[in-house]
């Protein structure tokens, strides 16, 4: 044994005696660590614990928090697309010069935003990717010029559908 297990097993076997770890929850029953199978079985104990405390590392809440940054991205440049092409669309129709130049301006200043805001994602994204566990898969960068002309794709598309 380790000297870190006998101190553990040390401690244990003391509050054992000393009855104050009896009447817990889940008091004389098996852990069940085969919660998940993609932890390995010498983390399984560790991780219950953590669980069962509503306790996450640090790198799987950044995670989440980067997820809900790239949902958020999407979304905006989704709804920003279809804004510019239904701008662009109506000013067509009605031959408003003006109002095609001005969907084309804001168009482009969304567009610099969105890439700035793509690359500060991609820096915290690489930083994450530092922190993680041997073993867990990297998320992607994410390639704003890519995204957009999906965007303005998807929204032509649907354009299509409704005419």
């Amino acid at each position: 044994m380790q000297k870190w297990e006998k101190v553990v097993d040390h401690l244990l076997q003391e509050a054992i005696g000393n009855g104050d770890i009896s009447g817990l929850p889940g008091a004389g029953k098996p852990l069940r660590l085969d919660n998940n199978s993609q932890t390995p079985p010498e983390l399984r104990a560790a991780h219950k614990i953590l669980d069962d405390h509503n306790v996450i590392p640090d790198w799987i809440a950044q995670h989440e928090s980067l997820d809900r940054t790239e949902s958020a991205l999407r979304r905006q440049l989704l709804h920003k697309a279809a804004t510019y092409q239904a701008d662009k669309r109506t000013a067509r129709e009605t031959g408003q010069d003006k109002l095609e130049l001005i969907a084309e301006q804001d168009w482009q200043h969304f567009k610099s935003r969105f890439s700035e805001a793509t690359k500060r994602y991609n820096r915290a994204l690489l930083e994450h990717n530092l922190t993680l566990p041997q073993g867990i898969a990297h998320k992607p960068l994410l390639r704003s010029e890519e995204m957009i002309n999906r965007a303005l794709q998807a929204n032509a598309g649907k354009a299509d559908q409704t005419n």
